[in-house]
């Protein structure tokens, strides 16, 4: 399916609204809810002509001199996350020798042989994989920058690409880091790979991304319903929300190539719902993974404010980058935490369809 920009200005998200069959005063609440933001648009590029400290993705962290590449301890329930692996790895050995197995014993023996180190790496520290830095002090001269971020130094993501932890989980939180680095770019150092991560890539899937250049652009990002602060009508109203969400279809999502995937603030375009939810559970010690503590008191009272989780960085499909997973990942933080730079308590989703 094709797909079309994201609305440049407030005019042209308003000219584009009014081709739905919505009405103008839902339609003045949907522009007026809008989030401007800045999309990150890759080009391949040699990583020696990128400038340290400049916005990218994938490629090598540039580090101050002397820090160390970010490494996760073993996970919290690290036993019976190797346990599952484990149990998977056997399986798909069994699976390969029945009769009609769609996989050959040398496929079963090498996808068996990475789940086991899957189940020994949860176990042990591990480094993370790097995803990309974002140069604040050039996405700030932006139109579309938000002042509630700051506007020096460096956001540096770095996420267990090879565990993909799951976001409603609290015992997670150790797969990912989130950096704000202030340090001045003469005393950067562009950080070697560590072996760990190369020593487990390959042509088919990779720890290690290509370094990938960014530019620069700000759009309009219309508020999905599935955000808690959504007003615009009510989502029982099935005409509006059918012609709503049929207009958003045509902007795409961050799994898809022909696209800017890319995304610093504004509204994500999901690929599925409860972002913001499972994120405020999560961050609090709550478990979601199951619908039994959806409706404790506890939840109820934590989801009050889940309005409060807004998006810092979404990060999709990249041809340039080599990121081939399907899906995409959503970086969110509550606004004050944003206020307060803590970086340290950012979140990452990943979902994929």
């Amino acid at each position: 399916m094709a797909v079309i920009p994201l609305p440049a200005n407030y005019d042209d998200l308003v000219l584009s609204l009014n081709d739905t069959g919505l009405n103008h005063d839902i339609i003045s609440l949907l522009a007026a809810q809008a989030r401007p933001a800045i999309l990150l648009r890759t080009t391949q590029s040699e990583e020696d002509l990128i400038s340290l400290g400049a916005s990218k993705i994938g490629g090598r962290p540039d580090l101050p001199r002397g820090a160390a590449w970010p490494i996760r301890p073993a996970y919290p329930d690290a036993d019976k996350r190797a346990a599952r692996h484990r149990k998977e790895a056997a399986r798909l050995l069994a699976d390969s020798i029945k009769p009609h197995s769609r996989m050959t014993p040398e496929q079963a023996q090498r996808f068996s042989l990475a789940r086991r180190a899957r189940a020994d790496a949860v176990e042990t520290e591990f480094p993370l994989a790097f995803f990309g830095q974002f140069d604040l002090s050039e996405l700030s001269r932006e139109k579309g920058f938000d002042a509630t971020f700051p506007s020096d130094g460096r956001l540096l993501l770095f996420y267990d690409l090879l565990e993909q932890p799951e976001e409603f989980s609290p015992e997670a939180s150790v797969g990912w880091r989130m950096l704000w680095d202030t340090t001045p770019v003469s005393a950067l150092v562009r950080a070697p790979i560590p072996d760990a991560l190369s020593s487990i890539s390959d042509d088919d899937w990779s720890c290690v991304f290509r370094a990938a250049q960014v530019s620069t652009e700000t759009v309009l990002t219309p508020i999905p319903p599935n955000d808690k602060s959504w007003n615009a009508f009510p989502l029982d109203d099935d005409y509006a929300l059918e012609e709503y969400q049929e207009w958003l279809s045509q902007f795409g999502t961050p799994d898809m190539s022909g696209r800017d995937n890319h995304q610093f603030g504004g509204f994500p375009q999901t690929l599925q719902n409860g972002l913001q939810a499972r994120c405020q559970l999560a961050a609090n010690g709550l478990n979601c993974g199951g619908l039994d503590v959806w409706k404790t008191e506890a939840a109820k009272e934590l989801l009050k404010s889940a309005k409060d989780w807004r998006l810092v960085l979404q990060i999709g499909v990249d041809r340039h980058a080599g990121i081939s997973q399907p899906g995409a990942y959503y970086v969110t933080m509550r606004e004050q935490d944003i206020a307060a730079r803590r970086f340290d308590r950012a979140r990452v989703t990943y979902q994929c369809d």
